[in-house]
C-alpha cells in the first residue's frame, strides 16, 4: 500500500514538473542560441535516463539557466554541433571526476564566487532576453551595451511581442502572491505560455515571433563534430562545461538534500558519473548538456514526490507531451518564452544577493562583486578565477598564513571523555577547510563526539559557517555532539564570526 502511494505521489509531482520543465527547457535552448529540440532532448535524457542512473533522490536533471552563457558562447565560438562534440567530452570528464571521488571538492568552492556567478548569469540573461520579449534585434553583444541599448528597444518594440511578454511576466510575477491553495499546484510558466499563445491567436502572430519546431522529429537529431577538439578552444569549451556543470550540479544536489522532507543523502559522486553519461548521451544526439536543476528539484519537492522515480516521469512526460503534440509547440511565442527566462535571471540576478553578500561581511562582498563584474566584462570563466583569487587574498589580510593555504594547523588529543578535541590553530578558508572537515568526519564515524576549539582561530570564513551547520547535523542524526567553543573577539569586517559560530554549534 505505501509503495502504491509513493507511486502515486511521484507520478503526480512528475507531471506538474514536467508542465514546468517543457516551456523552460525550450526557451533555456533558445536563449543558449540552440535548437529548441536541444532542450526538449536533455530533459528526456535526463529524466529517464538520469533517474535511473541514480545519485540524488528528489532531484531534477535537465538545461539550466546556469549554463546558458557558457553554451551560447561555446555556440558562437565553435558551432552547434562543435558545442554538442565538447559536451560529450565534458561528459566523459564529470564521469572521471566522479569515479575519483571530486565531487566533494565542489562544495570548497567559496559560496561568494558561487553567488557572483549566478548573478552574473541572470544579469546576461535578462539583458539577452528583454530584448526578445520586446520584439526587438538589438545590435549590441555585451550585456553591459545590450542594457544601455534599451531606450532604443522599447522605441521600436514590436507591440504585439511586448503585450505577449509583458502579459506573460505580470503573470509569473504575480502568480505567487495569489492566495487561493489551488494556485500552487497549477505551474505559472505552463500559464504564461498559454496566455501567449491566447495572445497570439487573438491578434495573429507573424510566423517569425513564434517557436519554429520542426514536425518531423527524425530532423530534431544532430551529431558532434570531433574535429573541433584538435583546437584549444574545443578543449576551453569542454573544460568549461565540465567544471561549471559538475559544481552546479554538486551545489544543487546538497541544496535539494537539505530540502527532503526525509532527510536523505544523496550519493554526490554518483550523481556526477549519471550526469556525465547523461551528457554524453545527451550531446551525441543533439541535445543541450545538463545538471541537477535546483528550480525544478524545489518545484518537485513542493509537489509532494517521494524517490527518483519523480524525475523518471517527467522524461517520460515530456516525451510523450512532444510525441503527441508538436504542432502545438509551434503556437508558442518566443516573448512568452523570454518572460519566463527575465522571470529565472530576475532571481539569479536580484539586488537581494548583493544585499545578502554585503550582510555577511566585506570579505564575502569582495569575491562576490569580483566575480560578477569580471563574469559580465570577460568571461565565466575568468571570473570565477578572478572572484576566488581576491577571496584567497582578503582571506590572507584576515590572517590565513600562506604555509597554511590548503592545510590548517590544527592538533587533535582525547580530553578525558568520549569526545575528541581538536584545536584549531590557524584561519579556516574555504581552500583548507577539506582537511578538517575530514577528520571531523570520521571522528563521528567512529561514534566519537567532537570538541572544535577556534579559540587560537584567527578567522573562520562563511564556507566554513555553512559546513559547521551540516556537520553538527551529521552529529545529531548519530545522537553525538559537535561542540565549537570560540572567542568573543572573532570580527572580520563586520561579520559576527561568534554568532556564525554560535549557529553551527
Amino acid at each position: 500500500m505505501q509503495h502504491s502511494s509513493t507511486w502515486r505521489a511521484d507520478f503526480s509531482a512528475g507531471f506538474s514538473v514536467a508542465l514546468v520543465a517543457l516551456p523552460l527547457s525550450i526557451g533555456i535552448a533558445l536563449a543558449s542560441g540552440a535548437p529548441a529540440s536541444a532542450g526538449i532532448i536533455a530533459a528526456i535524457i535526463g529524466g529517464v535516463m538520469g533517474s535511473w542512473l541514480g545519485g540524488g533522490n528528489l532531484t531534477i536533471n535537465g538545461p539550466a539557466a546556469g549554463l546558458i552563457v557558457i553554451v551560447l558562447e561555446a555556440i558562437q565560438a565553435v558551432g552547434f554541433k562543435g558545442m554538442l562534440a565538447a559536451a560529450v567530452v565534458a561528459g566523459a570528464l564529470q564521469v572521471i571526476f566522479g569515479a575519483a571521488k571530486f565531487a566533494r571538492k565542489g562544495l570548497m568552492c567559496p559560496s561568494s564566487v558561487i553567488h557572483g556567478m549566478m548573478a552574473a548569469i541572470g544579469l546576461i540573461i535578462i539583458a539577452k532576453q528583454i530584448h526578445v520579449m520586446l520584439g526587438y534585434a538589438p545590435i549590441a553583444k555585451n550585456p553591459v551595451m545590450l542594457f544601455a541599448e534599451l531606450p532604443r528597444a522599447i522605441l521600436n518594440m514590436q507591440p504585439l511581442s511586448f503585450v505577449a511578454g509583458g502579459l506573460s511576466l505580470a503573470l509569473l510575477l504575480s502568480w505567487p502572491k495569489m492566495k487561493w491553495g489551488w494556485t500552487k499546484k497549477v505551474p505559472a510558466p505552463l500559464l504564461a505560455v498559454l496566455l501567449g499563445v491566447t495572445v497570439a491567436a487573438v491578434f495573429g502572430f507573424d510566423a517569425k515571433k513564434l517557436l519554429q519546431v520542426p514536425q518531423d522529429m527524425s530532423s530534431w537529431l544532430a551529431f558532434p563534430d570531433f574535429s573541433v577538439m584538435t583546437s584549444l578552444t574545443g578543449w576551453r569549451v569542454a573544460l568549461t562545461l565540465a567544471l561549471v556543470a559538475s559544481l552546479e550540479t554538486t551545489l544543487s544536489a546538497a541544496a535539494v538534500d537539505k530540502m527532503d522532507p526525509q532527510h536523505r543523502r544523496s550519493n554526490l559522486d554518483r550523481d556526477l558519473v549519471s550526469k556525465g553519461i547523461c551528457n554524453m548521451i545527451s550531446a551525441a544526439l543533439g541535445g543541450l548538456p545538463m545538471i541537477a536543476e535546483i528550480v525544478r528539484s524545489s518545484a518537485n519537492i513542493s509537489y509532494g514526490a517521494k524517490t527518483w522515480r519523480a524525475n523518471f516521469t517527467h522524461g517520460l512526460i515530456v516525451l510523450a507531451a512532444v510525441l503527441l503534440l508538436p504542432q502545438a509547440l509551434s503556437l508558442i511565442p518566443l516573448a512568452s518564452l523570454a518572460a519566463i527566462l527575465v522571470m529565472v535571471g530576475s532571481r539569479l540576478g536580484s539586488p537581494a544577493h548583493f544585499l545578502h553578500a554585503k550582510k555577511i561581511g566585506l570579505d564575502h562582498l569582495s569575491g562576490f562583486v569580483v566575480t560578477m563584474a569580471v563574469t559580465l566584462a570577460v568571461d565565466l570563466l575568468v571570473g570565477i578565477m578572478a572572484g576566488a583569487a581576491v577571496q584567497y587574498l582578503v582571506e590572507v589580510y584576515l590572517g590565513l598564513r600562506p604555509q597554511n593555504t590548503f592545510k590548517p594547523a590544527y592538533n587533535t588529543h582525547k580530553d578525558g571523555t568520549d569526545a575528541t578535541r581538536i584545536k584549531v590553530e590557524s584561519a579556516l578558508t574555504f581552500c583548507n577547510f577539506e582537511t578538517l572537515k575530514s577528520e571531523i568526519t570520521q571522528t563521528l564515524n567512529d561514534k566519537h563526539s567532537v570538541v572544535l576549539d577556534l579559540e587560537s582561530c584567527p578567522y573562520v570564513d562563511h564556507n566554513v559557517m555553512d559546513q559547521l551547520v551540516d556537520l553538527n547535523k551529521v552529529a545529531t542524526e548519530n545522537s553525538l555532539t559537535l561542540r565549537v567553543l570560540y572567542s568573543e573577539t572573532h570580527k572580520s569586517l563586520g561579520t559576527d564570526i561568534c554568532s556564525a559560530v554560535r549557529k553551527a554549534a
